[in-house]
C-alpha cells in the first residue's frame, strides 16, 4: 500500500514537471520543398532545357539571346484613321496590330518575360511624344514566363486598340505605332498611320 502510494505520488510529480523542447520550423512551405529559399524566387535553366527555379543571371548567361537573329514585322489595320470617328466611335471600332517575330538563326532560343505581358504597343505623334501606351489599359499577372522559339519559327501576337481608348489623346496628322517585345525592347517594328481630320 505504501509502495503504490509512493508510485502514485511520483507519477503526479512527473506530470507536473514542465517539458522543455526546442522549436523547429515545420510549416507547410518547409515540408513541401527541400530547396533553399534563394532558389525559390528567380527563374533559371538547368542542363537539358528543363526549367527550374534558380538565378536569372545564370539563365541569361546560358541562353545568351542573339537579338540580331530575330526579325520583327508589324501590320496595322486600318492604316488611316478618322479623328471624327475616334471622337464618336462605334463599339467595334478598333486598330488591329499583328506583330510577328521570326528566329532566323540556326538554333532555338528562349525568351524570358518578367510578367504575363508579352508585347507592348505605343503611339507617338509627329514630334515623337508618346500619346498612347497599350499596356496602360490592362493589368498583368506578376508571374514570369518563357517562350521557346525554334530555328526558323516565329511568334505571332495580335493586339487591339479600341478607338475609344484614343479619344482626346491622338491629334490629326501623321503618327507612328511601335510594337515591341517586353523585356527585349530592341525587338520591335514600326508603322506609320495617318489620322485624318
Amino acid at each position: 500500500m505504501v509502495r503504490s502510494a509512493f508510485l502514485l505520488f511520483c507519477s503526479c510529480h512527473l506530470l507536473a514537471l514542465p517539458i522543455v523542447a526546442h522549436a523547429s520550423d515545420i510549416s507547410d512551405t518547409a515540408s513541401r520543398t527541400s530547396q533553399p529559399d534563394k532558389f525559390l524566387s528567380a527563374p533559371g535553366l538547368i542542363k537539358g532545357g528543363l526549367f527550374m527555379q534558380g538565378s536569372k543571371k545564370k539563365f541569361e548567361g546560358a541562353n545568351e539571346l542573339n537579338v540580331e537573329s530575330y526579325k520583327a514585322h508589324l501590320e496595322v489595320a486600318p492604316a488611316e484613321l478618322s479623328l471624327e470617328r475616334i471622337r464618336d466611335p462605334q463599339p467595334n471600332d478598333q486598330i488591329v496590330l499583328k506583330f510577328t517575330l521570326k528566329n532566323e538563326s540556326d538554333k532555338g532560343s528562349t525568351l524570358y518575360f518578367p510578367t504575363a505581358q508579352r508585347c507592348e504597343a505605343v503611339i507617338r505623334d509627329a514630334d515623337g511624344k508618346v500619346i498612347y501606351t497599350w499596356s496602360d489599359d490592362y493589368d498583368f499577372a506578376q508571374d514570369p514566363g518563357y517562350s521557346y522559339v525554334n530555328a526558323g519559327e516565329h511568334l505571332n501576337y495580335q493586339l487591339t486598340i479600341p478607338y475609344q481608348a484614343l479619344r482626346g489623346k491622338i491629334p490629326a496628322g501623321p503618327s507612328i505605332i511601335t510594337a515591341s517585345l517586353v523585356n527585349y525592347p530592341q525587338l520591335r517594328a514600326e508603322m506609320p498611320i495617318l489620322i485624318q481630320p
